[in-house]
This record gives C-alpha cells, sequence and structure tokens, in this order.
C-alpha cells in the first residue's frame, strides 16, 4: 500500500513534481512528463484526456473526475488545491460507489470524527458542491445526500493580533515575511493576492488588483508607508528578473505552500524565542487591518468583501469604539 503524500497533496493520483514540473508516474507504465508546475490548466488538460469514461458514469470516482476536469479550473488557484486535496480523500473513502447509494446516515458517520471536525465540514462541502453539479446539470444522481445533513458546530476566529505582537514577530522575520506582513496589514489583501501581484500591476495611481477569490476589482492607493514599502521590494535581490513584487531569492514568485511554509517557521521561532504567547496565522493580519481601520466602511472597501456583514461579523475582531446615546 502507498504512502499517503506529505506534500502536495493536491495533486492527482500517480502525478508528482520533479524539477519543477509536474510528471505523471503510473508504477506499470513510462513517466510521462504534463507541465511546468504551476501549471495547472495544463495538467487538468492532461488528466481530462487520461481519465475521460468511454459509457456512462456508475462510480462516484468517475464524477468525481468530471468535476475535476469541467469545474475545478474555473476556481481559484488556492481554492483548486484545497478542493483536489478534499477529493483526493472523498474519493478513497466513497469513489467505488453508485453516485445514488450514498445516503444521509453514509455523510453522518463521515463527519463523525473525534478530530478533524472542520476538515470533514469543508470535504462534505466539497461533496455537496460536486452532487449539485451532478444532480442540477449532470443528471447521473437521484438526489444531494449532503443537503440535509447537520454539520460539525464551528466558532468564527476572533484572534485579534495586536501592535506588540506584529511588532515581536516583525522583529525576527526576514524582510521577504516583513514586506509580505507590511502589504498584508496596508492593504488588507489575501495571502494568495500578495504573492501573486505583479510590478506591473503598481501604477502612479496605485495597485490595481483583481481578487482571485471573489474576482472584485480594487484600486489601492498610495501612501507615503505603502511606498516606501514598494521601495524595499524593489531593493530585493536579485534584481532581475523583477516581476513579482516580493520574490524568492531565484527571483521566482512564493507557492502558496511555500509562503505558507516560510510563515509557519517563523511563528515556530516567535513561539521558541516566546516573543508571543500565541500563534496567529497571516490570515489574521488581513483581520487586523479591517479591525485597525477608522471605520468599518474604510475596512470594508479595502478588503473587497462581498457583503458588510463578513467584515463585521467576522473580520472585526477589536473593540470599536461608539459613541453615548446622550
Amino acid at each position: 500500500m502507498a504512502r499517503p503524500r506529505t506534500t502536495n497533496a493536491y495533486l492527482p493520483k500517480y502525478v508528482t513534481v520533479i524539477h519543477g514540473a509536474y510528471w505523471y508516474r503510473p508504477p506499470d507504465a513510462k513517466s510521462v512528463r504534463i507541465a511546468a508546475e504551476g501549471d495547472l490548466a495544463g495538467l487538468y488538460k492532461f488528466m481530462a484526456k487520461l481519465t475521460a469514461p468511454e459509457g456512462p458514469i456508475t462510480r462516484m470516482s468517475e464524477v468525481f473526475d468530471r468535476y475535476i476536469r469541467e469545474v475545478v479550473p474555473t476556481l481559484a488557484e488556492r481554492t483548486q488545491k484545497d478542493y483536489l486535496r478534499h477529493l483526493s480523500i472523498l474519493r478513497a473513502w466513497c469513489g467505488h460507489m453508485h453516485p445514488d447509494e450514498l445516503e444521509p446516515k453514509d455523510i453522518g458517520k463521515f463527519l463523525d470524527v473525534e478530530k478533524g471536525k472542520i476538515q470533514r465540514n469543508r470535504q462534505v462541502a466539497v461533496l455537496s458542491a460536486v452532487y449539485a453539479k451532478a444532480v442540477g446539470r449532470w443528471y447521473v444522481a437521484q438526489k444531494n445526500p449532503c443537503r440535509d445533513v447537520e454539520r460539525n458546530p464551528t466558532h468564527r476566529r476572533t484572534r485579534y493580533v495586536t501592535d506588540e505582537e506584529y511588532l515581536a514577530v516583525y522583529t525576527l522575520a526576514s524582510e521577504r515575511t516583513r514586506l509580505m506582513m507590511d502589504l498584508a496589514l496596508i492593504t488588507g489583501q489575501r495571502q494568495g493576492d500578495l504573492i501573486a501581484l505583479k510590478w506591473e500591476a503598481v501604477t502612479d495611481s496605485g495597485i490595481r488588483l483583481q481578487q482571485g477569490k471573489t474576482g472584485k476589482k480594487l484600486i489601492i492607493t498610495k501612501s507615503e508607508v505603502l511606498e516606501a514599502v514598494l521601495e524595499r521590494a524593489k531593493a530585493l535581490k536579485p534584481d532581475l528578473p523583477r516581476e513579482y513584487v516580493v520574490r524568492t531569492r531565484k527571483g521566482r514568485p512564493y507557492t502558496s505552500e511555500g509562503f505558507r511554509a516560510v510563515w509557519q517557521r517563523t511563528m515556530n521561532q516567535a513561539m521558541r524565542k516566546k516573543v508571543i504567547q500565541e500563534r496567529f496565522t497571516f490570515h489574521d493580519l488581513r483581520a487586523k487591518s479591517v479591525s485597525d481601520s477608522e471605520t468599518l466602511e474604510q475596512a470594508f472597501e479595502r478588503a473587497g468583501h462581498t457583503s458588510m456583514s463578513m467584515t463585521r461579523g467576522v473580520y472585526d475582531r477589536n473593540f470599536r469604539k461608539v459613541t453615548p446615546l446622550k
């Protein structure tokens, strides 16, 4: 039995990364180079030809294959990787079953675990999205067994990063990590949008950005502080290529997994040196940008949320001044 992946868990079966490229390496056939690492479109095109069914769909694994071919490529890059990772777990669990075999009680048992309850919620959410296509678009299933199943209880994240904690981590972080922290705090954007930010998007009027998750278009106007951060980014070595605002020591863009590893090392160091008492995620800096805003209206516009309820209920985590009625 093959060992479970410890890295690149989002990749399809028999696909691995070798020297900056995706390779298909089945056990009883010749290895095939698919595409350069990061070229998910090329990967999906290859897998589509490989997994396209010749007859009617009879197993959930075939439904998952179609979902990967037709739906996953339309999602944001980070979402694609998350979905592929969840789909690999779902495939191992129910890939052998007929789409109409799964019942709500099966979903309930799948959710009933001691650890990883939130991950199971997300996996069921992906399964429900697959069934939405299978029932309402592809007509290969009669019902969505996930629809009325009660999910594991969740709690909104409330971690607020104080100025002192931010400075403590900032002091021991590398220059590239500091730049990412500054950009996250000043602009309020997600990690994925920041590592994908190119210099061509930095204009005299500001940073022109289209968010990968929502597609919302923003122009983040320049301030003296933001200008100073961008100047520091320009000074990163190597000088060329200078395509991405924050780039690795080889001049390449960070991958989501790559920067996540950098951030985890920074957090481990901060906890080991006891400069903070509690870890925080890089995404918590987006919440700090919202929480430290003078008004929620400013925070809502900067964050690019689709609703004020998201800004107010999830990301505004600090005390906010209000005036008394009288």
